[in-house]
């Protein structure tokens, strides 16, 4: 099921900054709007954040974090969802059959419930 946004082929390399400052590098293979598909030589976890660099000359710097990973001989194919864009964009690219993904959920279900103010009472 495609969830929005095009996707574009590419081959650009990618370097992923993790929040210790480690930096993994590898090549995105295609890219959207709401995220995109790349191969690591390095191991990476699901929902591990990074500053996601696409790009040699013009880099574009982005936040994102891991959604789905396809484990490989020489290393991952993973899915990183672009995060701290405006609107929601869930158009990054699907995992392959077989990989290792986070359960879709939707917004409304993944939120907190509010908490009540002190001294309000409920109807």
């Amino acid at each position: 099921m495609r969830r929005g946004g095009a996707r574009r082929e590419v081959t650009e390399r990618v370097t992923l900054r993790n929040e210790d400052g480690r930096v993994l590098e590898g090549w995105a293979l295609n890219v959207s709007r709401g995220g995109l598909r790349a191969i690591l030589e390095d191991k990476v976890t699901l929902g591990q954040k990074f500053e996601v660099g696409v790009g040699t000359d013009e880099v574009i710097h982005r936040g994102g974090r891991i959604v789905w990973i396809q484990e490989e001989p020489d290393g991952v194919i993973v899915g990183i969802e672009f995060t701290g864009t405006s609107g929601t964009h869930k158009s990054v690219p699907p995992p392959p059959p077989g990989a290792v993904s986070e359960p879709l959920v939707p917004a409304a279900a993944a939120q907190e419930p509010d908490e009540e103010a002190p001294g309000s009472t409920k109807p």
